[in-house]
């Protein structure tokens, strides 16, 4: 009965180790899966950070093109520069304006007094040869 009992034993043994085995290979491959799967979440929750991301990035881009956004107009420049070239013409009307202009001499005056013919202009069909009595 020894043997028997030792194969008995041995059985039993061995049903114990399998279960003991099997238990092992459960924690492990619950470790294992849980590992697996908190990497894959890891890289699933990456992933959807990237993609959310991008999906925003993207309604924005969009947004802009179909209504864009009104472009800021910096006015201070133009004033300031129109008034520069505003301040530049009146100077330069008031230099242009303010300049001596040569006076044109013209037919210079006479000093002899006019003669009668001159006055009164010469009769018609006289000259000057007839008049004078020669």
């Amino acid at each position: 009965m020894s043997a028997e009992r030792t194969r008995a034993r041995a059985r039993k043994d061995a049903a114990e180790a399998v279960h003991t085995f099997a238990d092992a290979g459960r924690i492990a491959g619950g470790a294992v899966a849980d590992a697996v799967a908190g990497g894959v979440s890891s890289r699933l929750s990456g992933l959807s950070d990237v993609v959310s991301g991008s999906v925003h990035d993207a309604r924005h881009a969009l947004a802009e093109v179909v209504e864009p956004t009104p472009a800021r107009v910096r006015r201070a420049p133009w004033i300031v520069a129109v008034l520069l070239l505003t301040a530049a013409a009146v100077w330069g009307w008031a230099t242009v304006l303010q300049r001596e202009r040569e006076v044109d001499p013209g037919t210079p005056v006479p000093t002899t007094p006019p003669t009668d013919d001159q006055i009164h202009g010469k009769p018609i069909g006289q000259g000057r040869s007839q008049a004078s009595g020669h």
